[in-house]
This record gives C-alpha cells, structure tokens and sequence, in this order.
C-alpha cells in the first residue's frame, strides 16, 4: 500500500509538473505572437481596420468599457493563462484546489502575465502598450502618435522619438518603461520591445529589468550618467533653442510695452505685464495680431500666465512659449518654465529650426 501511494504520490507530482511546463509554454507562444502583432500596430500609423484585425485575433482576451468603435474605443488584452490563475479562478467553488498552488509554483509557474492596450479615436490608433508582469516587477512598452508636452524631456532631448525610464512611484516593486513613435524606426522600435519572454519558461525566475528587457536596460545604463546634466539644463533654462521650438505647442514674437511687480533677480516671480503679440510662430492664437494682452504670473484672470526664464523689461521684444490650457473656464497661454527667450536673429533662428522639425514630423503609413 505504501508502495502504491508512493507510486500514486510521484505520478501526481509529474502530472502536475507537466501540466504547469505545457501551460508556461502555451503561455510564451502567445505572448511571442501578440508582441508580433503589437510591434506591427505601432510601426506605422495605424487605422481602425488594423486595430480590428488584433481584436478580432485575441477576443478571447480582450475586453473594453462602453462602446468600441472607429470614433473611440479603449481595447485591453489580458493573457495569463496559467494553473495559478485557473487555481484562483475556481477556488471559491473548489477550496481544496489552494493545495495545488504552492506546488505549482516550486514546479516553475512564474504567475506571469501579458496586458497589451489599443487607444482609437477618430479611426486612428493613437496610443497601443504591452506590458509584462511578473509579480513584483513591471516591464512596459508604449506607443502614441504624438508625445504629451513636457513627457520624458530630458531623455527626448537624446532622441526626440523615444524615451528609456525607470518611473518611480512603485513602492515595493521595480517598474521599468520605454515610450516611442512609430518615428523611432522599425529597428529602434523591436530594441525598445525586446521582451525575453524565455523568462517565462526558463528554470528560474527573471527578477531584474537587465533580464526582462535587456537591449533597452543596456542603452538605459549608458545614457544613466547624463542624465542629472540634461535636467540641470532644462532646470536652469539652458537646453538648446532648437529643443524649445520642436517641443512646444505655441510660440509667438510679443513686445513688453508694461511692466509692474519685482523682478525675477530680486528672488520673487510676482509680476504683472502687458504684451502686444507682434506675429505667431508656431500654433494658432485666439488673438489678432497686435492685440494687446495681460500676463501675471498668477495667471488670474489673465491671457499669459508664466513666470519664464527672464525678466520682461518694458520695450523689449520677446519670444515666448508653451501651452494653452483650460484655465477658470477660458484659455490661457501657460508660459514654460524657460518660455521667454530675447528676441534676436540668433535666437529666432535656432527656435525656428526646432519649429521646422517638428512640422517635419510624418507617420509612415502601413
């Protein structure tokens, strides 16, 4: 009898062991084949027939809130088709099934799991992301068609198109990201998604973001020790012109004809000023050219709201820049932190040549 509970006991094991193997396999030929189709989506400008296409092939998987059509859906794709997620889907039914989980895991399970992301509106993708989980540790690659103002500058400021990070804000866990256009290039794009997905099946577990995503970790690592230069250079209003002109979304030529309130060198930023906007640049104003406006650094009930990079002196002409932004109900030019430069040839050129590149800017098609 003992003989035949040992026999009975080892067989159970193996089962089990080769349940969890084929179930961790499964799971990496999915995950390999969904990255596939990710990678594709996000290389060009995608439409909502691509985007039907990867819905259609991962139903099974896939979920949204609402409605999902060409004008706007928020698709997500979740795979982890593991024994630990059949063990907790099924254990309030079946409570004994808890005694398989602990073995589950000593036999290889590694609880790991694939959510991938479409973002469409008005028919286009506009932001896609897989990410791969592994308990504790977070590795992600996002896609959009235009990065938001202000995302990732010091890494951009390195390559427009891309970003490498390491996001803080994960308390007990390591989280590790990339973010790209499909601008970055086919090549660039398949390095910033390089999953090892052997992680999933391999004998033991990945616990670093150099395992998980190890051709982007490394350009990570190269590019860490210029990193605290490039923020000193944003934070002290010192990065090149051409950086300012391609990031931001307004820039226009303004003269100071007032000016009220503390300088910026007496170690106060609470100013008040009156701009007359000469020309646009980059971006469309809701004023007519000449209109004069109010700026503070309050932004109360004014235009322009900012407290720029350099006193504003009464008859000087200026450049400056940032963002509209909804502001107690009305718009109003929020000013970047850097966003008033003097106006001279030198300066106008080099902040032109930025504006030029971002017009240049154009999504490959499929």
């Amino acid at each position: 009898m003992l003989c035949f509970a040992g026999v009975v006991v080892l067989a159970l094991v193996a089962g089990l062991a080769v349940f969890v193997q084929i179930q961790q396999r499964i799971l990496r030929w999915r995950a390999e084949r969904l990255l596939a189709d990710i990678r594709e989506l996000q290389s060009h400008k995608s439409t909502w027939a691509d985007a039907q296409k990867i819905m259609t092939r991962w139903g099974a998987w896939g979920s949204y809130e609402g409605s999902c059509t060409a004008e706007k859906c928020e698709y997500r794709i979740i795979i982890v088709d593991t024994l630990s997620t059949l063990i907790w889907e099924n254990v309030a039914r079946y409570p004994f099934l808890r005694l398989l989980y602990q073995p589950s895991i000593f036999l290889g399970e590694k609880g790991a799991g694939i959510v991938a992301t479409l973002d469409v509106k008005s028919g286009i993708v506009q932001k896609s992301s897989y990410r791969l989980d592994f308990g504790e540790i977070f590795a992600e690659a996002r896609a959009v068609n235009e990065f938001e103002p202000y995302r990732e500058r010091g890494q951009r400021m390195l390559h427009p198109e891309y970003w490498i990070g390491s996001p803080g804000a994960c308390t007990g866990c390591i989280k590790f990201e990339t973010g790209f256009t499909p601008l970055a290039g086919r090549k660039k794009i398949h390095e910033l998604t390089d999953f090892n997905l052997s992680c999933i099946t391999r004998i033991f577990p990945c616990s670093t973001e150099a395992e998980i995503m190890p051709t982007a970790w490394k350009q990570y690592e190269e590019e860490l020790s210029g990193n605290e230069a490039r923020w000193n250079q944003l934070r002290y209003c010192s990065a090149p012109l051409e950086f300012y002109g391609r990031e931001n979304e307004t820039i226009a030529i303004a003269d100071v004809i007032f000016r009220q309130g503390p300088l910026a060198s007496s170690g106060s930023t609470d100013w008040s000023a009156r701009l007359r906007i000469i020309k646009s640049l980059k971006g469309e104003l809701p004023w007519p050219p000449n209109k004069v406006l109010t700026a503070s650094e309050s932004g109360s009930d004014e235009e322009i709201h900012g407290w720029g990079s350099t006193d504003m002196l009464a008859g000087k002409r200026y450049i400056i820049f940032g963002e509209f932004q909804e502001y107690r109900g009305k718009k109003v030019l929020g000013l970047d932190n850097c966003g008033v430069v003097p106006y001279n040839e030198q300066n106008l050129s080099a902040i032109q040549r930025g504006i030029d590149a971002s017009l240049a800017r154009h999504i490959p098609e499929r």
